[in-house]
C-alpha cells in the first residue's frame, strides 16, 4: 500500500489531459488552494459535497465539545472500497 501525498497527487494530475501543459508548480498551487478551500469552507461551519466521492463537515463532540472535521463517504466510492459487500 501506498502512502499519497501532496507531491503524488501533483505527480498523478501532470497525467491528465487538462494539466497536460500546466508546470508542476502551477499544479502544486491548485492542490494547495483546493484543499485549502475546503478546509476554510469546513471550518467556518459549511458542509462541503463532492458528488461520488464523499462530504466533509464540521463534527463537535459530544463528550469534549470540541470541533473535529468529519468525512462521510458517499455510496459510489463507499462501494468501491468493500466490492465484495456489494
Amino acid at each position: 500500500m501506498a502512502r499519497i501525498n501532496k507531491k503524488v497527487i501533483v505527480e498523478e494530475l501532470a497525467l491528465q489531459d487538462f494539466f497536460a501543459e500546466a508546470p508542476k508548480y502551477k499544479i502544486e498551487q491548485f492542490v494547495e488552494d483546493f484543499f485549502q478551500s475546503l478546509a476554510d469552507k469546513v471550518i467556518a461551519g459549511d458542509e462541503v459535497a463532492i458528488p461520488g466521492f464523499g462530504k466533509f463537515a464540521k463534527f463537535t463532540t459530544s463528550t469534549t465539545g470540541k470541533h473535529k472535521p468529519k468525512f462521510t463517504p458517499y455510496g459510489e466510492f463507499k462501494a468501491a472500497m468493500n466490492p465484495e459487500a456489494a
